[in-house]
């Protein structure tokens, strides 16, 4: 099976800092604990929010929150929904990473890598 190619998806994780995944449907989604983003359409992206256990009062803040952002509300059921918005937009795109509980890719300095580079290469004779 060929992997999905969602453009606005894939460019989207990459300016946010966030890890991509290809669901059981095969469609590139940006997962997180309470939910994941995905293309609603061309230009688009949805955030669904599924929380594992029902949150009634979790969606329903979040739907409250999403809508004054200026999200178009999809899907409103009792614990979960779905809301739509513009990737462009850079307010919505912290509330969607927000609401979905995603957590962005860590970014290390270059002091860091030389430390842990300098750490692996002491380390390299030794048996764990």
């Amino acid at each position: 099976m060929k992997p999905p190619s969602d453009p606005v998806v894939q460019c989207f994780a990459q300016t946010n800092r966030l890890k991509t995944k290809i669901d059981t449907d095969g469609a590139l989604i940006i997962p997180g604990k309470l939910g994941h983003i995905y293309q609603y359409d061309e230009n688009r992206l949805g955030v669904m929010v599924m929380p594992a256990n029902s949150r009634v009062r979790y969606w329903n803040i979040t739907r409250r929150r999403l809508a004054k952002l200026g999200f178009s509300i999809v899907q409103s059921g009792d614990c979960e929904g779905a809301a739509v918005f513009s990737p462009s937009h850079q307010e919505q795109a912290r509330a969607a990473i927000r609401a979905a509980g995603i957590k962005r890719k860590r970014q290390l300095s270059p002091a860091q890598i030389n430390r842990q580079i300098s750490w692996l290469r002491a380390s390299a004779g030794r048996a764990l």
